[in-house]
């Protein structure tokens, strides 16, 4: 399927700017619509002082809460007016957020996410930045791009695919198609596990050659802990952006024991589109 809907979280602060300017590429690139969602809560959290509230208290909080509103409005129109050929539409909510991206990341072709602790401040280090990447990765079907803030920009010329027996690599491949069919390299990486790996990525370079004319295969080598930081390094060396397929692992193990996804959603210095 084309792209044709980019979806853009959108915030009153925060490094927005990256994320903005690789969701407009995108929607140049595929003469694509760049949706950008801001949500808040509907509560206005008031903290008490003695178990007094004042009016002005309320009434500061609920201008604060405005204030945030129209600047990510603003913040959304400055990108809009950088890429006047792109169709773009600014929807600002109030809602549950998980809920309201889900609903909105359904009806997406990707959706545009930052790295878990790189942007710290407000939107994306706050809970509401854990409620969009749980909405958008694991419960829309759809694929995202996470954007690094101080990413290279990247063409999307060279492809970089972290091959492994799963569904979850499986979509991802099927999800960067529109981006791959645009690529002048295809790069095809998958881990020595000590078993079939070799001719698991044989029979993924096959499929793949009928699709374009040269796929260059690798098999990596190294520490279970380590694969994260080789696909990214490899990736990194090319000038490319990295697919992969994410969380094959159930969640809770990725967070307590660590895993490539993981690593990802915190480390990664390159765009890197992945599928759940």
């Amino acid at each position: 399927m084309a792209i044709k809907r980019v979806l853009l979280p959108v915030s009153g602060d925060g490094n927005f700017e990256p994320l903005a300017d690789m969701a407009f590429l995108i929607g140049e690139m595929f003469s694509a619509q760049v949706m950008g969602l801001f949500v808040q809560s509907p509560g206005v959290v008031v903290p008490l002082f003695d178990g007094v509230v004042s009016p002005e208290q309320v009434r500061t909080l609920i201008e604060t809460a405005q204030g945030r509103a129209a600047r990510a409005q603003s913040m959304f129109k400055a990108s809009a007016e950088r890429f006047p050929h792109v169709e773009s539409a600014f929807h600002s909510l109030i809602g549950d957020v998980e809920t309201l991206f889900i609903r909105h990341g359904r009806l997406a072709d990707i959706s545009i996410i930052a790295p878990q602790n790189q942007l710290e401040d407000g939107f994306w280090g706050s809970s509401f930045w854990l409620d969009v990447q749980n909405a958008t990765l694991f419960r829309c079907g759809r694929p995202v791009l996470l954007v690094p803030p101080h990413a290279p920009g990247s063409n999307f010329e060279t492809v970089v695919i972290a091959w492994k027996e799963s569904l979850e690599a499986a979509r991802a491949i099927a999800a960067a198609q529109p981006f791959m069919t645009r690529a002048r390299e295809v790069h095809l990486f998958t881990i020595d596990d000590g078993g079939e790996a070799v001719t698991s990525l044989r029979e993924a370079e096959e499929y793949l050659s009928l699709h374009y004319d040269e796929v260059r295969c690798e098999i990596l080598r190294g520490d279970s802990d380590q694969i994260g930081e080789l696909l990214l390094a490899q990736a990194h060396s090319l000038g490319a952006f990295l697919v992969m397929g994410a969380f094959s692992h159930w969640r809770w193990r990725e967070r307590l024991l660590g895993g490539v996804t993981d690593y990802m959603l915190r480390e990664a210095s390159i765009p890197v589109l992945m599928m759940h």
